[in-house]
C-alpha cells in the first residue's frame, strides 16, 4: 500500500498531538510532516513536495490562505475551528480542494482519512484528464501537420502529372469526379468506408452520400469556394450504404489542363468518428459527474448563471434545491464505499426521473446534489408552490426503500431551497442561499425541508 505523504500547518500543540495519535491508532500509511508556523509551512514547501496538505486557518504567523500561492499543484484541504460557512466558501473559491470544521471532542479527524482519500481520487481524474486532453490535443496537432503535409504534396503531384500521378489506391478514401460532379472512379478505401462499390457509384453524383444534416448553404459555400480557389477542405456528415450517419473530413481539390479549365475533382473522404467521439468524451469529463452522470459543479454553475440572466430579463422565476443524504457516512462505514456508489446512482436516477428536460439535476460533491429547475413559473406565489410540490415529489422519492447487495435500506434527506432572481444576488449569493437552507434544515432533524425567503429561513 502506497504512503501519503502530508504537510500538517497547525500552530495548536494539542491538535498536533491528536493527529499523531488518530495517524497511530488508525494505522494509517501517512509520513507526515508537521509546521508549527505559517512561516515553517512556506519553507517546508519551496524545498519539498508532497501529496496533500492540511492547513489550519488560523496560525499564530497569518492565516491558510497565504499558503495557496505556493500548493498549486498539491491539493489543500482547509481546516478551521471558528470560521464560518463564508470562510468555507472563500477559502473553496481561493482553490482549497475540500474544509473541515473542528470540533471539541476532534470528531473531525475521523472525516480526514475519507476527505483525503476523495481528495485524492479527484485530484487523480484532474491529471488524466488533462493528459488525455493534451495527448488528444497533440494528436490532433500531428494530424493536422499530416494533412496540411499530404495536401502539399498532392498538390504538386497534380501540378506535375494530374491525374494519373496520383497515388490511387491508398489508405485514404479517394474518388475522381468529371467537372459535373459525376463519379468516374473511386478506391477500394472508398468502398470500404461507404459501402458502395464502384459499380454501384460510377456515374452517379456525390449527393448519394448526403445525410440531410447539412444546410443547403454548406453546399453552396463549397461550390464557391471550389470554383474560387479549386479547393475546398471542411468537416460534414455523410450517410454510407447501410445508412449509418459518420462525421467526416473532406478535401476536394481541382484539376485543370494546360488552359487552366477545370476537367476534374479529386476528393479524399476521412472518417473522424473516432476524433468525434474523443471529443464527446472529453466534454463528458469536464462537465459530468463521472459516478453518476449528473452535471457536476461546473456545469451547474455556467447554467445557473445563464438562467440568472434569462431570468432577470423575463422575470421568470427559477428554483435552486440543495439535497443532503441522511446518514450516509454510516452506510459508508457499515457496508462500504461500493454501496455508497451504488446509492448515489440510484438516487442519481430518481432525480432524472422526477425532473423535466430543462432542469438540471447534479452532483455537487460527496452525497450533495444541488438541483436547478429552469426558470419558468410568473408568478413568485406560483413558484413557491411549484418548488414545494417538487421538493416534497423529490423527498417522496427518496425515502422509498432501496435495493443495495440484496438488502432493503430506507434513506432520507435534508433540502434546502430559495429562488431566483432575488434582487441582484449573484451566482455564488443564490447559491449560498440554497445551501444555508439545507443546512438549517439539517441541523433541525431528518428529512426536512427548508425554504429561504427574502432574508428568512421557514421550515417546510
Amino acid at each position: 500500500m502506497s504512503v501519503t505523504r502530508i504537510l500538517l500547518v497547525e500552530d495548536d500543540l494539542a491538535d498536533q498531538m491528536s493527529f499523531k495519535r488518530f495517524v497511530k491508532k488508525n494505522a494509517l500509511h501517512y509520513d507526515y510532516t508537521i509546521a508549527g508556523s505559517l512561516t515553517e509551512a512556506i519553507a517546508l514547501l519551496k524545498s519539498n513536495t508532497y501529496d496533500i496538505i492540511l492547513a489550519d486557518h488560523a496560525l499564530g504567523d497569518g492565516t491558510a490562505f497565504e499558503l495557496f500561492p505556493y500548493t498549486i499543484a498539491t491539493p489543500l484541504i482547509f481546516i478551521t475551528g471558528h470560521g464560518s460557512e463564508q470562510t468555507a466558501v472563500k477559502a473553496l473559491k481561493a482553490g482549497a480542494a475540500d474544509y473541515l470544521s473542528k470540533d471539541i471532542d476532534a470528531n473531525y479527524l475521523k472525516l480526514i482519512p475519507i476527505t483525503i482519500e476523495n481528495v485524492l481520487k479527484t485530484k487523480a481524474t484532474k491529471d488524466e484528464l488533462t493528459r488525455y486532453q493534451l495527448g488528444l490535443e497533440a494528436l490532433v496537432e500531428q494530424r493536422t501537420q499530416e494533412l496540411e503535409t499530404e495536401i502539399e504534396r498532392r498538390k504538386e503531384i497534380e501540378k506535375q502529372l494530374r491525374l494519373l500521378a496520383i497515388t490511387f489506391e491508398t489508405h485514404e478514401s479517394i474518388v475522381i469526379t468529371d467537372d459535373k460532379a459525376n463519379i468516374v472512379r473511386v478506391n477500394k478505401a472508398f468502398s470500404k468506408l461507404t459501402g458502395y462499390s464502384a459499380s454501384e457509384v460510377i456515374g452517379k453524383k456525390m449527393n448519394l452520400l448526403k445525410s440531410g444534416r447539412q444546410p443547403p448553404e454548406f453546399y453552396k459555400n463549397m461550390w464557391q469556394s471550389l470554383l474560387k480557389t479549386g479547393e475546398f477542405e471542411g468537416e460534414l456528415w455523410n450517410r454510407n450504404k447501410s445508412g449509418r450517419v459518420y462525421p467526416e473530413y473532406l478535401t476536394i481539390t481541382a484539376v485543370k489542363d494546360d488552359a487552366g479549365n477545370t476537367t476534374h475533382y479529386v476528393g479524399i473522404l476521412t472518417d473522424i468518428t473516432l476524433q468525434k467521439e474523443a471529443e464527446t468524451e472529453i466534454k463528458k469529463l469536464a462537465f459530468y459527474d463521472a459516478l453518476t452522470s449528473l452535471a457536476n459543479r461546473r456545469l451547474l454553475y455556467n447554467r445557473l448563471e445563464h438562467e440568472l440572466v434569462i431570468s432577470k430579463r423575463t422575470q421568470y422565476y427559477g428554483i435552486i434545491i440543495f439535497i443532503d443524504l441522511d446518514d450516509f457516512k454510516a452506510l459508508n462505514d457499515t457496508y462500504g464505499h461500493h454501496i455508497g456508489d451504488e446509492l448515489l446512482i440510484q438516487v442519481a436516477q430518481r432525480l432524472q426521473g422526477i425532473l423535466r428536460k430543462q432542469d438540471t439535476p447534479s452532483r455537487f460533491g460527496g452525497d450533495e446534489f444541488v438541483i436547478l429547475i429552469h426558470a419558468s413559473d410568473m408568478k413568485y406565489d406560483l413558484a413557491i408552490n411549484h418548488a414545494k410540490f417538487i421538493t416534497q415529489k423529490i423527498q417522496y422519492e427518496i425515502n422509498k426503500v432501496y435495493h443495495l447487495d440484496k438488502i432493503k435500506h430506507h434513506f432520507s434527506c435534508s433540502m434546502g431551497f430559495t429562488l431566483f432572481p432575488d434582487g441582484n444576488l449573484t451566482t455564488e449569493q443564490v447559491m449560498q442561499q440554497a445551501d444555508k437552507a439545507m443546512y438549517i434544515a439539517k441541523h433541525a432533524g431528518k428529512n426536512k425541508i427548508c425554504f429561504y425567503d427574502k432574508g428568512k429561513a421557514i421550515l417546510l
